[in-house]
C-alpha cells in the first residue's frame, strides 16, 4: 500500500465523485490547470500508479491536463470512507414521500388549533385532537392550558378503567 496524505486521498474521492453518503463513483477525472495548487499531490499520486494523466481536449486551455483514478487508486479512495452513519427515523421520514408533518409520520396526534367564527365562540379559539378537546378560550395560551388540562383528565379516565 502506498503512503497518501488525507489531501491526497480527498483528491482521488472527488475525481470520483464519492463521499460518505455516496459510495458508488459516477465520474473519474479531475480537470487541473498548469498552475492548479493540487498539481504537486496529483503528480505525485500518478507516480504512485494510482491515477493517470493526459492532456486534456482540445477545448479545454493548453496547458490543462486531465487526471483519472486508477483501479488500485479507486480500491484504496472507497476503502478510505468513514463507515456510513446509522439512518435515524428522520432520515427515513425525508426519504418517504407522505406529505404530512414528522409529528405525523412518527404517529404522534398533533392537536389542531380551531378559531371560532360563529356565535358565541366568534374570536374564540380551542385545540382539540382524537384524545381531547379544551374548552373555548380567549387567547391561545389559555388555550393550551384548557386542553392540557383536558388531556390529562381524559389520560386519568384510561387508567381507570
Amino acid at each position: 500500500m502506498t503512503d497518501t496524505t488525507k489531501h491526497q486521498l480527498e483528491l482521488m474521492q472527488h475525481a470520483l465523485g464519492i463521499n460518505e453518503n455516496r459510495r458508488e463513483p459516477y465520474r473519474n477525472y479531475f480537470l487541473a490547470s498548469g498552475g492548479h495548487s493540487d498539481n504537486a499531490d496529483l503528480e505525485s499520486l500518478v507516480a504512485a500508479g494510482l491515477m493517470s494523466s493526459r492532456t486534456a481536449p482540445s477545448f479545454c486551455a493548453e496547458d490543462d491536463v486531465v487526471y483519472h483514478v486508477t483501479e488500485a487508486g479507486r480500491e484504496l479512495a472507497i476503502a478510505a470512507l468513514p463507515a456510513p452513519k446509522k439512518r435515524t427515523r428522520y432520515d427515513d421520514y425525508l426519504r418517504s414521500e407522505v406529505c404530512e408533518s414528522f409529528a405525523e409520520w412518527l404517529g404522534i396526534d398533533v392537536p389542531k388549533v380551531e378559531y371560532g367564527s360563529w356565535y358565541p365562540n366568534s374570536g374564540k379559539i380551542r385545540m382539540t385532537s382524537s384524545r381531547a378537546t379544551g374548552a373555548w378560550c380567549s387567547t391561545k395560551k389559555e388555550a393550551k392550558a384548557s386542553y392540557k388540562q383536558a388531556l390529562s383528565a381524559s389520560k386519568a379516565r384510561r387508567e381507570a378503567v
